[in-house]
C-alpha cells in the first residue's frame, strides 16, 4: 500500500511540476495551480474530482498532508514567477522550497519527527540541485548566471569543479549521512542523487553540453541497496 501511495505522490508531483515547467501562458499555468489548491482542500471532506486525487484519497492522503501538498503547489508557482536564480543563495533556496517541500510531504505522511522532517527538506533541496546541474545544457536558466554554458566554457576543469563544489556545498551532505534514517522513498531518492553527483564530479561536471546519467541498472542497484 505504501509503495502504491508513493508512486501516486510522485505522479502528482510530476503533474504539478509539468504545469510550471516553461508555461506558454504563465497566467493559465497559475490558474491550473489554483484549481489544484482547491482540489487538495477537497481531499479533506472526500470531495476530490481528479482521478489522481481520487486515487490519493483512497490511499488515505487527506487532511494531514493538505498543507504540505499546497506548499508544493506554492513552490511551483514561485518557479513560474522567478524561474532563474540570481545567485548561489537563491539557487539553494529555490531548490529547498521546491523539491524540499515534496520531501517534507513524504516525511509527514510517515509521521516523522520534526528533526527528520527538517533533514528531509534539505535532502529534497539537494536532489533538486543535482537535477538542475545534470540538466544544465537543457535548462541553463535554472542555475545561477555564473554557471551558464558560456561562463563554464571559459573555465578550466579544476575551476569548473571548484565552482560546482561550492554551489552544491550549500547542502550539508555530512549532516544527511549522520542524520536519523530518512523515510524509505526519500532515502532512496537521496542515494540516487548522491550517486549521480559522484559521477558528474568524476567527469569534471562536464554538463554544459551533454546530459550525464547512470545506466538504469545502476539506478536499480542503488535503490535496492537503500531498501
Amino acid at each position: 500500500m505504501q509503495r502504491q501511495r508513493d508512486a501516486l505522490l510522485i505522479a502528482w508531483d510530476r503533474l504539478i511540476q509539468d504545469i510550471a515547467d516553461r508555461p506558454i501562458d504563465p497566467g493559465v499555468a497559475r490558474t491550473k495551480l489554483d484549481w489544484w489548491r482547491t482540489e487538495i482542500v477537497n481531499l479533506i471532506p472526500g470531495r476530490a474530482r481528479h482521478p489522481l486525487a481520487l486515487a490519493l484519497q483512497t490511499q488515505g492522503v487527506a487532511a494531514p498532508a493538505a498543507t504540505a501538498m499546497i506548499a508544493v503547489i506554492d513552490a511551483a508557482e514561485e518557479d513560474i514567477r522567478s524561474p532563474s536564480p540570481a545567485d548561489a543563495s537563491a539557487f539553494a533556496a529555490g531548490c529547498r522550497q521546491g523539491r524540499g517541500s515534496f520531501f517534507e510531504l513524504l516525511a509527514q505522511l510517515e509521521n516523522a519527527s520534526d528533526d527528520v522532517t527538517t533533514t528531509c527538506r534539505d535532502a529534497g533541496g539537494y536532489c533538486a540541485a543535482i537535477e538542475r546541474v545534470q540538466r544544465l545544457a537543457e535548462r541553463p536558466e535554472r542555475v545561477p548566471p555564473a554557471l551558464s554554458p558560456a561562463s563554464l566554457a571559459r573555465l578550466s576543469r579544476t575551476q569548473r569543479v571548484r565552482r560546482f563544489d561550492e554551489l552544491l556545498g550549500q547542502f550539508d551532505l555530512s549532516s544527511l549521512e549522520k542524520a536519523p534514517p530518512l523515510p524509505g522513498l526519500t532515502r532512496r531518492l537521496t542515494a540516487l542523487a548522491m550517486a549521480l553527483h559522484q559521477k558528474m564530479r568524476r567527469t569534471g561536471y562536464a554538463v554544459s553540453d551533454q546530459l550525464i546519467d547512470r545506466p538504469p541498472i545502476a539506478h536499480l542497484w542503488t535503490a535496492w541497496r537503500c531498501r
